[in-house]
């Protein structure tokens, strides 16, 4: 089982519409997904789950829980049909005073890898959806990870951060050597000036940008607003094909 954390500490980047439409993408592919919705908001699992699960990740953060992964992965939903090769473990508010009492722990960064650790057969791909801060709920997306997946958007201060990011990184892995692929969102065509100037600021990182980018549709902010990936929203739009073309050079990182 291959690891991605879809990672970045500023908001409104696109982690979840990423991680939601990559591992629906994934999974109607052929693979067995598993999606960890590791952000107290729970966006992932308002596309693909149940908030109101009475068991969430929370429980594997919980001291004395007896439950892991494969008790509380439940098969991934849109519109009430089960998703073939998609299992979420879902995610709400009550993940957040989890995630107090966790700092405390000892060993606190390893509990996410340890609880992979036991379903790595039973998939071929995990896709961590880590939250918004680079506490200690993305320290777990961060030591469990073979990839990180990091969206940016075309903005002044789109990569504003992405060094810091580099180098929790590089702390919490204890070396400087780490897979990771930047991912562009919301690209506008008429947007040429500031198209430019983020291309210019990425060209140091060009052999870890993905060819795809994803455009800026409305498509992909209607399937959004409906809790639904873009795929099954309109198979036909813009964001469809682009999400098809991720997932397909996403894909071909574990060939």
């Amino acid at each position: 089982m291959k690891i991605y954390a879809v990672i970045n500490q500023k908001g409104g980047v696109g982690k979840t519409t990423i991680t939601a439409n990559l591992g629906y993408g994934l999974a109607t592919s052929g693979k067995r997904v598993l999606l960890i919705d590791l952000d107290p908001q729970g966006h992932s699992t308002t596309v693909l789950g149940d908030q109101g699960a009475e068991h969430t990740v929370k429980d594997l953060f919980e001291t004395g829980s007896k439950l892991g992964v494969k008790e509380l992965a439940v098969p991934a939903q849109v519109d009430g049909e089960a998703v073939d090769g998609l299992s979420i473990v879902p995610s709400n508010i009550k993940l957040a005073v989890s995630a107090e009492n966790l700092a405390a722990r000892i060993h606190r960064e390893k509990v996410l890898a340890n609880a992979l650790e036991k379903v790595k057969g039973d998939y071929d791909v995990c896709l961590v959806d880590c939250p918004p801060t680079l506490g200690v709920l993305a320290v777990n997306g961060i030591f469990a990870a073979d990839h990180f997946l990091i969206p940016v958007t075309y903005g002044r201060y789109a990569l504003d951060g992405v060094a810091d990011l580099f180098a929790i990184i590089s702390t919490v892995r204890e070396t400087d050597q780490f897979d990771y692929t930047i991912i562009r969102n919301g690209y506008d065509s008429r947007t040429t000036t500031t198209n430019d100037f983020i291309e210019e600021q990425l060209a140091p990182f060009v052999a870890n940008v993905a060819r795809t980018r994803i455009r800026k549709t409305e498509s992909i902010n209607q399937a959004a607003i409906n809790g639904e990936p873009v795929f099954t929203f309109d198979a036909r739009s813009n964001g469809t094909a682009d999400f098809e073309a991720l997932t397909r050079e996403i894909a071909g990182l574990e060939s």
